[in-house]
């Protein structure tokens, strides 16, 4: 059995996200349009959407309506060089919110808000 993950991110500017997510974390590009683009990394997919799509009636411009996106959200992205990952957030001005400490069960992360506000965990190998 194969099993694919993808998560898909509906966020404000396009072009500052495929930034953060392709410069600033690494993750490799897989495709893109004028509105969407997406990174693939083994059985796991990541999808960036211009929230410019989602109707007036859309879940999340009615019911999910938040001004912090991803609410109750964490998305964990395992890299090769965290401090270099790291580093890059710092140069660019990206918040860290949790700073890099080492985890029980023998890795490191730190914690950092995307361009949008979505929570994201970046932990090494």
């Amino acid at each position: 059995m194969s099993i694919l993950f993808r998560n898909e991110l509906y966020v404000k500017d396009i072009e500052e996200s495929l930034n953060f997510y392709e410069n600033i974390i690494g993750l490799e590009l897989y495709g893109r349009s004028k509105r969407g683009a997406r990174f693939n990394y083994d059985c796991f997919s990541l999808l960036l959407t211009a929230e410019e799509v989602l109707g007036d009636k859309h879940y999340f411009n009615n019911k999910a309506k938040s001004e912090i996106k991803g609410n109750g959200f964490e998305m964990i992205i395992v890299v090769d060089e965290l401090e270099e990952v790291y580093q890059r957030c710092l140069d660019n001005n990206y918040p860290i919110e949790v700073e890099v400490e080492k985890y029980p069960w023998e890795m490191r992360g730190f914690k950092v808000a995307d361009p949008d506000g979505y929570f994201i965990r970046i932990t090494s190998k």
